[in-house]
């Protein structure tokens, strides 16, 4: 028997990973014993939906060593070496939150440095060196001991915990797989400290920044696609009645989904729902019903519209610890109910979220909100710096989603895309060829041969997996 390990500490690798097709096609193999590494507070959630006879669970927290002076120094120097529009805008956002001299030349110390260490031929290779020599090791040594693992398997490659797996990985000479997250990890966390000899890309543009950014090889790199949606091509899994049932909606009425932007991105979002209610009780818009999906790990503050039956307010996944705002599970259900959400939603509306991704599988008209409320902020304290990064920035750019700088121009987008839900549909038909690689439902089982090839194991042929 050979043993493979998985990293599932972001809250999302269950959604992603663990939830899909991915984990159902390894622990089917019964020549293969899976230990998945993921924080102590999600141990027991874990057993109960994902362990098996040969899948164990290790609750292992990493927290301490990523919060030691030592970790932190690696992470921040990381994003000296990325010069993106995000690490930019970050960048400035602090110098305006500290405007003092201490704050300005620090800012511009960064700023230069930046510029100059991203540009320089091999600055990212000796930092990778340094990195690897330097920062803290041989953590996982026990469990290495313990079961001997053929193949490392990091769902994260950014994250900081899957940095200090993926090192254990090349110190011990163990062939790493590695996968990216998410849409934005290539232009938002900085440069890419320890790189795998076989990468998962999700799409074509990730796989373009992983070799223009990082100093990928081409050849090291596989464009998989989004396995989260490989079961969303089946449709929804509750009837219309049952779903608008189910989140006390009327079915009478028509459904509009709007993701804010949550409380550590945003103060505003508040305002935008009383934008839509204004909308509704001038006449302006038609009487619908605002599904408001709150972000999991910083919901934010909609206790002004508890008493409006128009609005249907839920925060997804479950929150396993008080003290840890980015561990929020999403469970196999929840997932399912995002899938029920955009799917009967008329339109997908959002701000700095990947929701759009989501909307364009079922070609959902989607507005991407780039205004905070009624006030006027500076850029770098505005939404509209969201709209600004790379990977936005790129989804805009293919013509797809509607952007919006004003209450009026929101509310004018809403009623065209409700008259014709057919508008910008080109344009998310180039999303899926850009962002999601394809949409044939194979994504996970693509993901599942990879590292089944590399263990040398047979794929299962299992008739609920085709």
């Amino acid at each position: 028997m050979k043993t493979l390990f998985i990293t599932a500490y972001h809250g999302f690798i269950a959604r992603n990973i663990l939830n899909t097709d991915v984990l159902k096609i390894l622990r089917a193999n019964s020549d293969l014993r899976i230990i998945i590494f993921a924080p102590p507070s999600k141990k027991e959630l874990f057993e109960k939906y994902y362990g098996g006879p040969n899948v164990i669970i290790e609750g292992f927290d990493l927290d301490p060593i990523i919060r030691t002076s030592k970790s932190k120094f690696w992470y921040r120097l990381a994003f000296l070496l990325e010069n993106t529009q995000y690490v930019r805008d970050q960048r400035a956002e602090y110098f305006y939150n500290n405007k003092t001299i201490f704050g300005f030349l620090n800012y511009q110390r960064l700023k230069i440095s930046a510029s100059i260490l991203s540009s320089l031929p091999y600055s990212r290779t000796l930092y990778r060196w340094f990195n690897s020599v330097f920062a803290p090791g041989n953590i996982f040594e026990p469990f290495i001991k313990k079961y001997n693992p053929y193949v490392f398997f990091s769902t994260d490659i950014f994250g900081e915990q899957d940095v200090l797996f993926n090192r254990e990985a090349h110190k011990n000479n163990i062939p790493l797989i590695g996968m990216v997250r998410s849409w934005d990890n290539t232009t938002t966390k900085g440069v890419l400290r320890v790189i795998p000899a076989s990468i998962l890309s999700p799409s074509p543009k990730v796989k373009e920044e992983l070799i223009e950014l990082h100093d990928c090889n081409a050849e090291q790199i596989q464009v998989v696609g989004l396995p989260q949606f490989d079961t969303w091509l089946e449709g929804p899994t509750l009837s219309r009645e049952e779903f608008f049932a189910y989140i006390g909606a009327d079915p009478s009425k028509k459904l509009l989904l709007f993701a804010p932007a949550g409380s550590i991105l945003s103060d505003t979002d508040w305002q935008l729902a009383q934008i839509l209610r204004d909308a509704m009780d001038a006449g302006n818009l038609p009487d619908v019903q605002i599904l408001v999906r709150n972000h999991p790990h910083h919901p934010a503050d909609f206790s002004k519209f508890d008493n409006d039956p128009r609005f249907i307010f839920e925060t997804p996944g479950v929150q396993l610890r008080s003290d840890d705002y980015k561990g929020a599970e999403i469970r196999p259900d929840e997932h399912d109910h995002l899938r029920n959400s955009v799917y009967y939603s008329e339109i997908v509306m959002y701000v700095a979220t990947s929701l759009g991704l989501d909307a364009t599988v079922f070609d959902k008209p989607q507005i991407l909100i780039s205004f905070d409320g009624w006030e006027k902020k500076p850029y770098v304290q505005s939404v509209k710096r969201y709209n600004q990064e790379d990977c936005l920035a790129s989804l805009v750019a293919l013509g797809g989603t509607k952007v919006v700088y004003s209450a009026d121009e929101w509310i004018a987008a809403i009623n065209a895309y409700l008259k014709n839900p057919k508008l910008n549909q080109d344009g998310r038909h180039r999303t899926i060829g850009r962002h999601m690689y394809k949409l044939d439902g194979k994504a996970g089982k693509r993901i599942a041969q990879i590292i089944l090839n590399r263990l040398h194991l047979p794929f299962p042929r299992i008739g609920k997996f085709f």
